[in-house]
């Protein structure tokens, strides 16, 4: 995950949003606060190696879980050309060993930038990896979290000491867990799926299957395609009408990678006109979202004290529907407090 402080505001932005677009009545500020002073949010690099938030008494099943699909001695690191140019070379498993207890040891009792991690390990080791530790990628530090930001840059935390009450968990356990989760939450869905979704090289679609014998589960016909559900979750709730301005990111249409199913004909071919065409990144889109379909896409832009927010639908919009746009504009507007000026095109 590149750590550039662009990127983290972006991701930043992308989850606060996503809390607003489901959570009646919060703020930003009520967010950041339970980030950062009440510590009830972390945010730390879990799935797929990439950021998220969770609630913090929970990151301890999601390292776990994680530690069962990944290496137990760590790996060593090939020779390496940054997006600058720089070379970073090689380094042994025994070198990585020895700088992750010094990134460990270095974020003992406190939050460090990035720049005063990579000094304070280079005081201990020397200045192998300190290039590695300054390009802004994770390679020592799966299991750090990140401290409250000091302006546009990240600090970095020992999980362990920045969750209250931390408590290690079983760490299979943990797996089965993370993987009924995620069937609760994305099924029906196969192996093959939880696999790419969890994401670890050493965890292999072999692994994946036994993992899904292990557990009760129903067989349900997707499509002409066998998927997989728990045992019993097999009722759905009557569907309702809603309205959902969904960030960049957002993992309803994400989850692992596009949810294809989610997004017609029309909406992919504004996608494919939109920036660099991806559901995600830099240049990622925002869905309207009609009763669970995309239905067009918006952005948004701060001016001052105002939110601008402009939406283009690639269907005509019925009263109702336009009325709920209305109404979620003024949504975001109160979760940033800020003045809403909305535009359908």
């Amino acid at each position: 995950m590149r750590e550039t402080g662009g990127i983290h505001a972006q991701v930043q932005a992308s989850a606060e949003l996503q809390l607003a677009a489901r959570v009646e009545g919060i703020t930003q500020q009520d967010v950041r606060d339970t980030l950062w002073e009440r510590r009830q949010l972390v945010r730390a690099w879990t799935l797929r190696g990439t950021l998220h938030l969770h609630p913090a008494g929970e990151l301890p099943l999601w390292y776990a879980a994680a530690r069962v699909v990944s290496p137990k001695e760590p790996e060593e690191l090939q020779a390496w050309v940054d997006p600058k140019g720089e070379l970073h070379p090689a380094l042994g498993s025994a070198d990585v060993q020895e700088i992750r207890a010094a990134v460990l040891d270095a974020l003992d009792g406190r939050c460090l930038l990035r720049e005063e991690l990579a000094a304070e390990v280079a005081r201990r080791v020397g200045s192998k990896g300190q290039g590695r530790l300054l390009s802004g990628f994770m390679f020592f530090g799966a299991d750090l979290c990140q401290g409250p930001p000091q302006g546009s840059k990240i600090t970095l935390a020992r999980p362990d000491q920045w969750v209250e009450s931390w408590k290690e968990v079983d760490e299979q356990e943990s797996l089965h867990e993370v993987c009924c989760r995620y069937l609760r939450t994305y099924g029906p869905a196969t192996s093959k799926d939880f696999r790419e979704w969890f994401s670890s090289k050493h965890f292999k679609p072999a692994d994946a299957r036994a993992l899904f014998a292990c557990l009760q589960l129903e067989d349900v016909d997707v499509e002409g395609h066998t998927a997989h559900v728990l045992e019993g979750d097999t009722s759905f709730p009557e569907p309702q009408k809603t309205v959902r301005l969904l960030p960049e990111y957002d993992v309803y249409v994400m989850g692992f990678r596009e949810r294809d199913q989610l997004v017609p004909e029309e909406a992919r071919r504004q996608v494919a006109e939109h920036g660099r065409g991806k559901y995600e990144g830099p240049a990622g889109v925002r869905f309207l979202m009609i009763d669970g379909v995309a239905a067009g896409l918006w952005e948004r832009k701060k001016r001052g004290k105002r939110i601008e927010l402009q939406v283009t639908p690639c269907r005509k919009l019925t009263r109702a529907e336009r009325a709920e746009i209305d109404a979620q504009a003024e949504r975001i507007g109160a979760f940033l407090g800020l003045e809403p000026v909305l535009t359908v095109v």
